[in-house]
């Protein structure tokens, strides 16, 4: 398969409802979620920093810091693109159950600022979180898009008894063929890289705690794959697919307490 074909398979706008204005349409809508909660009530800290050489290594707190159940969500955008500012859709649904929310940024990939450096410094947010509330009961770590694949990436390799929980998103886990398309070489991404920084599911078979894989029917097919692989090798995690949404959709949905994709997650955190 050529460069642009792999790469096409792996583009979630290609593949969305709308693929002309998919991104554009995802920026206005998660930008107005993030200027309703800014107007709200709710108590918040923004841009607190944990890695202070970084440029976007900071977390954001969306409610109160004495809170005993806390929902740690790490955006997407290839590694490449998107801030802790797109992926306050989970913020609704779990204000509702008492969770306060922490978004994670962390500093782009490339070939200068390798994918396992950003890795490691996501997990170092996920961590200065985690120590941030010293009183929380519960932690549920999630993610959307490649925020699930760090957010896969702080439960297999972050081990405090406290985790009770992954939400993962529209992920993507392995990275191998990401090195023959654009994506691969924005992020500067070798073999070596690629093989290190891919998901091991075995290590997501021995978690003892609810993983929930939402996935939607209008992605890409290389991502649409891999969600069928992951679900069908890890026989403790729950798995939900949504025919009418694509890759953008299925956080945006969140905030609307009709969708069957907000139940779903309110379900799940609930249950937790």
């Amino acid at each position: 398969m050529s460069e642009i074909d792999l790469t096409s398979e792996y583009s979630c706008s290609k593949h969305s409802k709308n693929p002309e204005t998919a991104g554009e349409e995802f920026d206005v809508k998660v930008e107005k979620i993030y200027e309703d909660l800014k107007n709200s009530s709710i108590e918040r800290q923004e841009d607190i920093p944990y890695f202070p050489n970084g440029e976007m290594t900071r977390i954001d707190i969306w409610g109160p810091e004495t809170a005993e159940k806390v929902f740690i969500m790490i955006h997407g955008g290839y590694w490449l693109i998107g801030n802790r500012k797109k992926c306050l859709a989970v913020v609704h649904v779990a204000q509702k159950l008492g969770y306060t929310v922490v978004s994670v940024g962390y500093d782009y990939a490339n070939k200068d600022h390798v994918l396992s450096k950003t890795i490691v410094e996501a997990l170092e947010g996920v961590q200065f979180a985690l120590k941030k509330f010293k009183n929380a009961k519960k932690i549920v770590i999630g993610g959307h898009s490649v925020g699930a694949h760090l957010a896969f990436q702080a439960v297999t390799r972050i081990h405090d008894p406290r985790i009770s929980g992954a939400y993962l998103s529209a992920g993507i886990y392995k990275i191998q063929e990401l090195t023959s398309t654009t994506y691969g070489h924005d992020l500067g991404l070798t073999s070596e890289e690629a093989e290190t920084c891919s998901c091991d599911y075995e290590l997501m078979k021995h978690v003892r705690f609810p993983v929930l894989i939402a996935c939607c029917r209008r992605e890409s097919p290389k991502l649409y794959q891999q969600n069928q692989d992951f679900s069908s090798q890890v026989a403790n995690a729950q798995y939900k697919e949504y025919e009418n949404e694509d890759h953008f959709t299925i956080l945006t949905e969140l905030t609307k307490e009709e969708s069957i994709v907000y139940a779903d997650f309110f379900n799940f955190l609930y249950s937790i």
